[in-house]
């Protein structure tokens, strides 16, 4: 697939035919077309993992700026040199020459096409077949009006034109071995009925990471160019290998045997948990690509993955481990504990939106790291990894082929957004099959236990084996079923009075609610009942920002410690403590959500079994009134699949599934589960198309249809219909709609931040530093709130951010909507 020689490059051209490709005007300098085109191409074959990418990633580097050598974009150069940037025409078309010539040297019409996709798409992503028109990309950059034949002299004066198609006749080679490997994989799909495929889907997927490549490399020159500098090495396979070596050592040696010996981790479960990090590190010798990690909570999913990941990364050479998490609350705990693991913090690179660097020097490059992800541990938000792999942004696109010939980690992988989950089972697919790399799904409560009707993901291994094994020794907890407690479900004063109760029998309490209204009415009645000096009382919900939450959560885990002897304790709390949290109550109180949901907070409860019995975890049903979900629909349906297995096991009380917290259970609660979701809710559906994104990244049946509709019955058919952009756009892991983010100046160093934001004085890297800080203490809320705090959120730095006035502010409830009138008068 990959070829032996390199592409020619013309040499001698005269001055009048040396074309411009980026100037500055401020020094004059001046980047030669050719050297861009040159470098960009090299560079992006240079950094492509997959050999059957190389030919094809140098050709969309050749080709990518054809169009600069067209007279209109070379006199815009030449005006920004004599009149500076303010003369620079923005959006001159410099990419349509690149596709045309890309038709004109590949014979192959499909394979030119691909070419041309990722040429078009390097300035952002396009539809294959515009959904309003119905017309391909083809059809509408052929409409462009460019001087053709100029730049395609200027182009081949620069390029060899024999060398370029026999360039094109080895990446045909290459597209001929890809589209064999689709469909190999298309058919043993069919024949064996596993459903796991989407052919349109995976070759959409190569196209975008054709893409990915362009974009990095493309923006690697340029700025290497801006800075007066030579294009950068990435991190060597041999010097990645060291990594892993030394990590490894410093892990088996130094790190393992401290963990052991920790008494804090439970004597009677350490034993159990070093089997299972034994045996994720012997799996880490098979060339399975697709592993599930099925272990209770508490068993060490993410020190025994990580072991795994270390020893498997030096099996099989990878690039990169990847650990994603879905909270931020469990990523920053972990990336501390996974820093800690492998003896070098130098190594891991922790990409969301809390980190904070010291000074612009490391912002920039912290900027550039999360862009490129050019370091051997990348620990990221499942946010963060979703958007790589769907989101139209071009800093997310840019990274996508790092993730080929890594590891990736899934922690808590059952928190998938329910919309998402096609599209993350053919990702997975995806990733797994042709870009070599292995991935782990961590969970307590497999989500793909239960098949789909379409697009599961491929056959997994288990890679502790038997998953039963575990289940008797780390039961420290019972779940008992409350629901039918209060008919028509509990009030508020009914939660508040069981709490108490139960307060009295285990002096540590965790109650979780589905909704922040309830968490806040809750625990304002458990404040009118609790007298200060039997009892400290905690509230946790997103009505909070992540300092504050962080600060309660430090509150909370030295309260427990002294509660036993000391003052009972209760927490009231949305789910935001539910997975991977590390703390232990003696009794855990959850509102009814999915099984799921219960097992993971069970999790919260008699942790390390310092209980001398099992812990007690009660699922309760609140009314309608208390906790009011019409707006939350997946929870609705995750409470009627649950009372489903409720159901079930309270008819049936020998039920040969066991308990409620059984892989049994779990499995006949998604089947449930699946049933209660629309067949379109799991594919992603759009806001402004009657379709889903599974649809327009796949087949795309609406931009098929639309071109029919558009065009004569005899015109050939689209060989190409992914609506990239539009997919693009409509993507996001969590929908922001109607949520404004305002800030809180919660303590000194949100005060000092904000003051600095309303001077006016910060530009560029150190604006950008203060705006990052201040993501840790914003909170989210809808336009209805917003409308009615009114004045008490005022605008700083040019109306970019919303702050919220002192006294609109509790410290135990967050955002309040009623001024605190002592603090308004101070």
């Amino acid at each position: 697939m990959e070829d032996n020689y390199s592409l020619n490059y013309n040499e001698g051209t005269s001055l009048k035919e040396e074309y411009l490709a980026h100037v500055i005007y401020e020094t004059g300098r001046k980047q030669l077309l050719k050297e861009h085109l040159k470098n960009v191409a090299e560079y992006a074959e240079k950094i492509c993992p997959l050999p059957e990418l190389k030919n094809m990633c140098h050709l969309t580097g050749i080709l990518h700026d054809a169009g600069k050598a067209g007279e209109e974009n070379q006199d815009d150069f030449r005006a920004i040199l004599k009149y500076g940037e303010n003369v620079h025409k923005h959006n001159l078309d410099h990419s349509t020459a690149g596709g045309r010539i890309a038709n004109e040297l590949a014979e192959n019409r499909m394979f030119s096409e691909i070419i041309g996709i990722a040429v078009y798409s390097h300035h952002g992503l396009q539809d294959c077949i515009d959904l309003q028109t119905g017309r391909t990309l083809e059809e509408r950059r052929s409409e462009k009006s460019i001087d053709d034949e100029l730049i395609k002299q200027r182009f081949f004066r620069m390029f060899d034109k024999n060398a370029l198609e026999e360039k094109c006749t080895a990446a045909k080679g290459d597209f001929e071995y890809i589209s064999n490997q689709i469909g190999s994989f298309m058919k043993k799909d069919q024949l064996h009925n596993r459903k796991c495929g989407n052919g349109d889907f995976f070759m959409g997927m190569y196209i975008r990471l054709l893409i990915s490549m362009l974009i990095d490399s493309d923006w690697t020159d340029t700025s290497c160019f801006s800075q007066g500098i030579s294009l950068p090495e990435r991190i060597s396979a041999e010097k990645t290998q060291q990594v892993w070596k030394d990590s490894t050592y410093y892990f088996e040696n130094c790190f393992l045997p401290q963990v052991r010996k920790d008494p804090s981790n439970g004597n009677l479960l350490n034993e159990y948990r070093q089997q299972i990090s034994d045996l994720c590190m012997a799996a880490a010798k098979d060339e399975q690509r697709l592993y599930r990690l099925t272990v209770p909570t508490g068993a060490g999913k993410t020190l025994s993955s990580l072991r795994f990941a270390l020893h498997h990364a030096i099996e099989q050479k990878k690039q990169h481990i990847i650990y994603v998490a879905p909270y931020n609350s469990i990523l920053e705990q972990n990336a501390l504990e996974i820093r800690r693991a492998v003896g070098n913090p130098e190594i891991v690179l922790e990409h969301h939106c809390n980190v904070i660097c010291e000074d612009e020097k490391k912002e920039r490059k912290y900027r550039e790291l999360t862009e490129t992800w050019d370091s051997p541990i990348i620990v990221t938000t499942a946010v963060q990894i979703l958007n790589t792999l769907f989101s139209e942004q071009k800093s997310c696109i840019r990274r996508m082929h790092t993730l080929c010939n890594s590891i990736i980690i899934f922690d808590e992988v059952q928190a998938v957004p329910d919309k998402c989950t096609e599209l993350f089972n053919l990702a997975v697919n995806f990733l797994t099959v042709f870009c070599n790399i292995t991935v782990i799904l961590c969970s307590a409560t497999q989500p793909t236990l239960a098949p789909r009707a379409e697009n599961n993901i491929c056959e997994c291994m288990e890679m502790t084996g038997e998953i039963k094994k575990y289940a008797d020794t780390f039961k420290r907890t019972e779940i008992i079923d409350k629901t039918g407690l209060c008919p028509g479900g509990m009030e508020i004063t009914d939660l508040r009075d069981f709490v108490l109760d139960k307060t009295e029998v285990f002096k540590s309490i965790l109650i979780i609610v589905n909704t922040t209204t309830c968490a806040r009415n809750l625990f304002l009645s458990l404040k009118g009942e609790c007298n200060e000096s039997e009892y400290q009382l905690f509230h946790l919900s997103n009505n909070m920002c992540a300092e504050h939450k962080l600060d309660k959560l430090e509150q909370i885990k030295a309260a427990l410690k002294e509660a036993k002897t000391g003052k009972k304790v209760i927490c009231v709390s949305t789910q935001l403590v539910e997975a991977g949290v590390n703390f232990s109550f003696g009794c855990v109180v959850r509102s009814k959500a999915g099984l799921d949901n219960i097992i993971q907070a069970a999790g919260r409860c008699n942790r390390h079994k310092e209980l001398e019995g099992l812990g007690a975890v009660y699922i309760v049903q609140m009314s309608k009134e208390a906790e009011n979900l019409s707006h939350l629909p997946e929870i609705r349906a995750a409470q009627n699949a649950l009372q489903k297995v409720l159901d079930e096991y309270r008819n049936i009380p020998d039920n040969p599934g066991g308990s409620l917290d059984s892989q049994e259970a779990i499995k006949k609660y998604y089947d449930n589960y699946n049933h209660e979701l629309s067949t379109e809710e799991a594919k992603y559906p759009t806001k402004n198309y009657h379709t889903t994104l599974v649809d327009l990244l796949g087949k795309d049946n609406t931009g098929r249809n639309q071109y029919k509709r558009s065009h004569n019955p005899k015109s050939k058919r689209p060989l190409f219909a992914q609506a990239f952009q539009t997919a693009g756009k409509e993507f996001e892991v969590i929908s922001n709609e109607s949520k404004i983010s305002i800030v809180i100046p919660y303590d000194e160093k949100a005060k000092t931040s904000i003051e600095k934001l309303e001077s006016n004085h910060l530009k560029g890297d150190e604006k950008r530093k203060e705006i990052r800080l201040l993501q840790r203490y914003t909170v989210g809320i809808s336009e209805w709130r917003r409308d009615k705090l009114n004045n008490a959120i005022h605008q700083i730095c040019d109306n970019e951010i919303l702050v919220l006035s002192k006294g609109y502010y509790d410290e135990e409830v967050g955002v309040s909507d009623d001024p605190k009138m002592d603090i308004l008068m101070m």
